[in-house]
């Protein structure tokens, strides 16, 4: 499952942070217009009131001063030109501009905010110098009369606003960034958790059919050999060809049982019907079992073990019998009339030696190949190389073949490869 984090919406057209509104932008931007409207309208009808110089025309031009704000986000330039285009028309009427303070602090703000990188900028530069060259000869009383003739404290306020809109934008484009990255990171890691879960999954299906192909393999093929052996023999001898016929029954029955085995374990706990039984699993002690059945069929299987005996984990016991099971399923498929020796040895390592002496793999299976044929040996290999261990197989100078596997003893390093594959 992909791992979303919510980011602040795009940035509104004209530039500017993208930021998340617990208000909907428009309705804040329509009470922030009419709050500033009445603002501007109370402070003439005030200024009238206590008789100060405030023409009768000003006090629509203070309204409409906060009105013009509406669209300050979409049209920030826009906004900021009217409202200085209204702040020189009060000053042309000789107005006080206290009324209009609100309205150009929101408007220069909201044109750094809102408006280009560019714009920006250049309206932050010009604040710079709006206070190195009015705001600062105006408290020191220098300049004369011209500095007295442009209302330096509604330029001053402006040029504060934006220099204060400029660190807004800055913060927020820094906190956009900032979850940009964590967003970034976040994806990546639920990329790699996916990864994982694919190369889990995959791993799984690979096991399974090794599992799979090592039952079916095996049991099919001694169904093959005991089968075409009752054919041969039905009319000479019919008690030997229905020993044999059993014996397939017996086989069949087997590669069923361990095939629902298998199956159930990709069952839900709550679906398995005896969930105990599925905990069944071969290992090193059935390998003697395995060699009876092979006799059984037709190959002679001795078993021999040297050293000394240790407490073999699970799935090492399980890799040890299927190695077992798949090297004595080809010496019953390809070796023809031949006897095998299985040898476990217990030292630094587990060691698992199965040879025969008979044709090896210059002999083909005689009839259609059992279901599997020819991926045996990559299933030991794999088997082999996820405990740690070294695998190889090959014929004999001198007849036969042989297949020989060794695996790190529980609680030990890998072993160091010499040359075997």
């Amino acid at each position: 499952m992909r791992l979303r984090m919510r980011l602040a919406p795009p940035p509104p057209e004209g530039g500017g942070p993208g930021i998340q509104h617990l208000i909907p932008p428009r309705v804040a931007d329509a009470v922030i217009a009419i709050g500033v409207a009445v603002l501007g309208l109370g402070s003439g009808i005030g200024a009238r009131a206590q008789h100060q110089h405030m023409p009768l025309a000003a006090i629509p031009v203070l309204v409409a001063m906060g009105l013009v704000l509406y669209p300050r986000r979409r049209i920030p330039v826009v906004v900021l030109g009217t409202v200085a285009a209204l702040v020189i028309a009060l000053v042309v009427m000789r107005a006080p501009l206290g009324g209009s303070f609100v309205a150009v602090l929101c408007a220069s703000y909201s044109a750094v905010v809102y408006g280009s990188r560019r714009l920006a900028i250049g309206l932050a530069t010009g604040a710079v110098a709006a206070v190195l060259l009015l705001g600062i000869p105006q408290s020191l009383g220098l300049g004369g009369g011209v500095i007295r003739a442009i209302p330096v404290p509604t330029i001053v306020a402006a040029a504060g606003a934006a220099l204060f809109g400029l660190l807004i934008r800055n913060q927020f484009s820094a906190r956009n960034a900032q979850l940009a990255v964590m967003a970034e990171r976040a994806e990546w890691a639920a990329a790699q958790r996916e990864q994982e879960a694919r190369r889990a999954t995959l791993a799984e299906r690979l096991r399974i059919a090794r599992e799979l192909h090592d039952i079916v393999a095996h049991h099919v093929s001694v169904i093959v050999i005991q089968a075409q052996g009752a054919q041969r023999v039905a009319e000479r001898e019919p008690d030997r060809a229905r020993q044999a016929m059993a014996d397939v029954e017996r086989t069949a029955r087997t590669a069923l049982e361990e095939m629902r085995r298998m199956l159930g374990l990709l069952r839900s706990p709550d679906e398995r019907d005896d969930p105990g039984s599925l905990d069944v699993t071969h290992g090193v002690a059935d390998i003697a079992a395995l060699a009876g059945r092979m006799t059984g069929a037709g190959v002679a299987v001795t078993v021999r073990t040297t050293g000394e005996p240790f407490g073999v984990p699970e799935d090492i016991g399980l890799a040890v019998y299927r190695i077992a099971q798949e090297a004595l399923t080809n010496v019953l498929k390809h070796a023809g009339p031949a006897q095998a020796d299985v040898h476990l040895h217990y030292g630094e390592q587990l060691e698992i030696t199965v040879t025969d002496d008979g044709r090896g793999a210059a002999a083909e299976l005689t009839g259609t190949a059992p279901p599997g044929a020819g991926r045996g040996t990559t299933g030991m290999r794999e088997r082999v190389a996820m405990l740690g261990g070294r695998f190889s197989a090959g014929p004999q100078p001198g007849g036969g073949f042989r297949v020989h596997a060794v695996i790190p003893r529980p609680g030990t390093l890998p072993v160091a490869t010499r040359g075997e594959s």
